[in-house]
């Protein structure tokens, strides 16, 4: 059984060597040692989680992230920032730009990088499922709002999103060929609708193929949505 894919992205070849040594038993590892080279390794071996460092030469952890949220082959690929130090407002403007977990070099230890990692291939697997054809129904806490709504962008549904959590009223969103039509929950409509729910970390959600008849009021194009999410 082919083992998943793991992309190493980090200019210090010892933090690089400590990751490997840590996964290379349950995964197939590659290494880059700059964002560049990182970027292109992504596109092309198709990685199933990116660890990489924030701070590097010829392109950051950042920039590389954004870069590759932009590529369609790439956009859901998880996502782990290595720092040396737990700023704030970088680990801020890391979510922002699609982090989807931090790890500090200096408390790199074999069961908490084996933990985030094994949470994020939980998720690799639901996504993979819905894309092969699997209900498209789950937990948020599984996979996030924008994820979801990116794969139905992806894969051209038309039908109904809904979205519960408790001590909310049911949300909906309107799809047409993988568009986002409108979105309701509780009075709020459209764009307000999808601030809201973009924050949501728990609850359920499940999407209802069939006809729908709503009037368009998120004006943006999903796609654009969802990369305006990480930026």
């Amino acid at each position: 059984m082919e083992k998943p894919k793991i992309l190493i992205v980090d200019d210090n070849p010892h933090i690089a060597k400590l990751i490997s040594m840590h996964l290379h038993s349950d995964y197939d590892i590659s290494h880059a040692e700059d964002g560049e080279e990182g970027l292109n390794k992504a596109v092309e071996i198709s990685p199933n989680i990116i660890i990489t460092d924030v701070s590097m030469p010829k392109m950051d952890g950042l920039q590389m992230c954004l870069a590759l949220r932009a590529k369609d082959e790439t956009a859901m690929t998880p996502f782990i920032f290595l720092t040396s130090f737990d700023a704030d407002v970088t680990r801020k403007k890391g979510f922002r730009q699609g982090a989807d977990q931090y790890l500090i070099k200096s408390e790199i230890q074999p069961e908490t990088l084996q933990t985030k990692v094994g949470e994020l291939m939980k998720r690799v697997h639901k996504i993979h499922n819905i894309k092969s054809g699997a209900e498209i129904k789950g937990e948020l806490s599984e996979i996030s709002f924008i994820e979801i709504i990116h794969l139905l962008n992806r894969l051209k549904k038309t039908g109904t999103l809904l979205l519960v959590r408790q001590n909310y009223p049911e949300a909906k969103i309107y799809f047409d060929a993988g568009e986002m039509l409108s979105g309701e929950l509780g009075s709020d409509s459209g764009m307000k609708v999808m601030q809201s729910l973009s924050g949501w970390k728990r609850g359920g959600f499940e999407f209802k193929a069939g006809p729908v008849n709503a009037i368009k009021t998120i004006s943006l194009p999903t796609l654009d949505l969802v990369l305006d999410s990480f930026r």
